[in-house]
């Protein structure tokens, strides 16, 4: 009956211990106050540099966004892996996890309670943002399509790293071990893979000058699963007037046609969240 019913306890109860707890809130406060800070002093170097001639051009809105996206960006690659990979080592360590199993809860839903608690609370944090961008619209040059897609790479991006921390935390029986594990993991990802693949890529583009359609095109789709280069991409398609589903990218003389950067991203990380749940969920059958 376990199986059938849409109701997870574990999910209530992850989510009733994050908001029952003090550092909740003021984690919560802590990131807004950043966000806050970050925003203001995006606006006070650009109202200084608008000063310039050369630099008026410069729309307050425009930055204004992609300062909160950063922000936004680097604080889920930071804490999320961490706060996720306590939660199947945290039952390990509290020698509750053989009686999580023992229930007719299977490991799949347990995993997947643990989840959707942590995502809850991410989608959270992207919710309180929202008075923060609501005044890079009142400074204009942002449209409701840019929100949409930067809101869509953050959430795939939770997802992954969500996904990681959880793996990282079914591998290991200690809580401080699984958050190393976890950080890891995700630097390896977006800092050393990237930087090993990209540098090569970069140069390789420069020396083709992307001349050849396929070096293009081979390019771009690379850029896609990093989330700033995918983000700036998506950005650049977006003021050419390109479409952001399908853009057609000038490459020489010719058009190449890919799918979306911001698309590649969100698809590659959602599929890289969920194979890291199943993945978990398997390291947690009994036996």
């Amino acid at each position: 009956m376990a199986r059938l019913t849409p109701y997870n306890p574990v999910f209530d109860l992850e989510l009733r211990r994050l908001f029952r707890r003090r550092r909740t809130y003021v984690f919560l406060g802590i990131y807004l106050t950043i966000l806050g800070l970050g925003t203001w002093l995006a606006y006070v170097v650009l109202h200084g540099l608008h000063r310039l001639p050369e630099l008026g051009f410069i729309p307050t809105g425009k930055v204004m966004f992609a300062a909160i996206f950063l922000l936004q960006l680097g604080w889920f690659s930071v804490f999320v892996p961490g706060l996720a990979a306590g939660s199947i080592a945290g039952e390990r360590e509290r020698q509750t996890l053989d009686l999580l199993l023992a229930t007719p809860l299977t490991p799949a839903r347990i995993v997947a309670g643990k989840f959707a608690a942590g995502f809850g609370l991410a989608v959270l944090l992207l919710l309180a943002a929202l008075p923060l961008l609501s005044l890079s619209f009142l400074m204009g040059a942002v449209a409701v399509e840019e929100v949409l897609v930067a809101t869509a790479m953050l959430m795939a991006l939770i997802v992954a790293l969500r996904g990681v921390g959880l793996y990282a935390s079914a591998l290991v029986r200690s809580a401080l071990t699984a958050t190393l594990l976890a950080n890891s993991l995700v630097f390896l990802g977006l800092v050393i893979v990237p930087g090993i693949i990209g540098v090569p890529l970069t140069l390789f583009g420069l020396s083709t000058g992307l001349s050849e359609p396929w070096a293009g095109m081979l390019i771009i789709i690379v850029a896609g699963l990093h989330p700033l280069p995918a983000a700036v991409l998506t950005e650049a398609a977006w003021l050419s007037g390109l479409s952001l589903w399908w853009p057609e990218w000038p490459v020489g003389n010719l058009r190449v046609g890919t799918p979306g950067p911001w698309l590649v991203f969100c698809l590659t990380y959602s599929f890289v969240g969920l194979g890291c749940l199943w993945a978990a969920a398997r390291r947690c059958r009994p036996g």
